[in-house]
């Protein structure tokens, strides 16, 4: 992606002002960004893997009308969870 001076300038100058908005550098500021970014790329790419066991266990979990309320608990503790992506800057 190629940038002309001019946009280079105008992006430089919306960097900046963020920055200075934060009270930060502008590498703090970018690095930040790219951090934040970097984090939200890998959370999109979690990947579980099951055994088959696992895979039958959670198929009749999900196929089993009783085992929605303690799904519910577990999701409710599983939130309640901090989580990477969450973590300050």
């Amino acid at each position: 992606m190629k940038t002309c001076p001019e946009q280079a300038t105008e992006q430089r100058q919306m960097i900046d002002q963020a920055a200075a908005a934060e009270g930060i550098s502008r590498t703090e500021f970018i690095l930040r960004s790219c951090q934040a970014r970097a984090r939200d790329v890998l959370v999109d790419r979690t990947l579980f893997s099951l055994t088959p066991e696992q895979t039958t266990a959670l198929l009749a979990d999900v196929e089993d009308p009783r085992a929605v309320s303690q799904d519910q608990a577990s999701i409710e503790r599983l939130l309640a969870i901090p989580q990477p992506w969450h973590a300050p800057a």
